[in-house]
């Protein structure tokens, strides 16, 4: 992790624990540059890895309050171990505040999660588990070499066949071409395999 990345999760993690913080009192507290520290926050903020929190937010720009998204949350998940040490107190923390709990609601935290919070910090517990890994997936991408080439070619038909104009092209080659086609059927097979647990468990939720 480059200096330039370590700044801004050492930033992030103080705005998680003494946040909503401003420019000025960010500043106060870390031994950086005023200038630097509003780079920082301006690219996160781009970034989506947090965000002014508008209910809290007063005239002048000493006092724009900066608090933590879902974004910025996972993100640091991955690289700061105090996070996932810690994560269940920064919950209870920020369900305080209406920016973040609009957040959690967007996300699909119901009002039945959130008036259970014993049951909800595990559950935002596996959330932020869970998409780290998708984030680290996604990350892996950028090196494909570790990634196996079936995987890759799965990935890349995905995503052609978002453009219509290869649609009949990919017909023909499934037709004409049999370890396409076989591909092909051994990645619709597993896709269904998938769904039919989907499926068996969101009948074991209908029936509690």
């Amino acid at each position: 992790m480059s200096g330039h990345e370590k700044t801004q999760m050492h930033l992030f993690r103080l705005i998680l624990e003494e946040g909503p913080l401003t420019l000025y009192t960010a500043n106060a507290k870390l031994d950086v540059p005023i200038g630097t520290i509003h780079r920082h926050i301006k690219e996160l903020t781009s970034s989506k890895k947090i965000k002014i929190y508008r209910n809290l937010e007063k005239s002048g720009r000493k006092k724009i309050p900066y608090g933590p998204t879902l974004v910025g949350l996972v993100y640091f998940y991955r690289f700061d171990k105090t996070i996932p040490e810690r994560l269940e107190n920064y919950f209870l923390k920020w369900l305080e505040f209406d920016d973040f709990l609009s957040e959690l609601r967007e996300e699909g935290f119901t009002e039945k999660n959130l008036a259970r919070l014993k049951e909800t910090k595990t559950l935002f517990k596996k959330y932020v588990h869970y998409f780290a890994g998708v984030e680290d997936q996604i990350d892996s991408l950028r090196n494909p070499d570790v990634i196996p080439r079936n995987v890759l070619l799965y990935i890349g038909e995905f995503l052609l066949a978002l453009k219509p104009e290869y649609m009949r092209v990919w017909e023909d080659l499934y037709r004409k071409m049999p370890v396409i086609r076989k591909n092909a059927d051994e990645y619709m097979e597993s896709t269904i395999e998938f769904y039919k647990r989907l499926k068996k468990t969101r009948s074991n939720l209908k029936e509690k």
